[in-house]
């Protein structure tokens, strides 16, 4: 018998290329049971995306071949630990003063409406 599997993308859409990890599909243990299982073990790494991907299928064809999986969640419903982290994706071709600097532009101020 052919080894079942759990196919995982990490922060990408599954048509954009091969999984980037697997785990052992267990009949009867829902998919999300087995996902949550490996992240506590780590076997997904310290670091995960807000969102992935899981399928039984390493290249699914349609939409419907995957699940897409909100990872806070799945952690805070699972009660597995876990800290916040933000990653800034700053736009680097703009001319950014630091704050607090002279030529740095001031915070427009909210206006109250009558």
């Amino acid at each position: 018998m052919a080894e079942q599997r759990l196919y995982i993308w990490l922060d990408r859409n599954p048509f954009s290329g091969p999984p980037d990890l697997w785990i052992e599909d267990v009949p009867g243990h829902a998919d999300l049971d087995l996902l949550a299982e490996a992240i506590r073990a780590g076997r997904l790494g310290r670091f995960l995306p807000v969102r992935l991907a899981i399928s039984t299928h390493p290249d699914p064809k349609l939409p419907s071949g995957y699940r897409s999986v909100n990872v806070v969640n799945l952690l805070r419903q699972h009660r597995i630990p876990y800290r916040t982290r933000l990653e800034l994706l700053l736009d680097m071709t703009g001319d950014v003063s630091p704050a607090g600097s002279e030529s740095a532009e001031p915070t427009p101020q909210p206006t109250r409406r009558p």
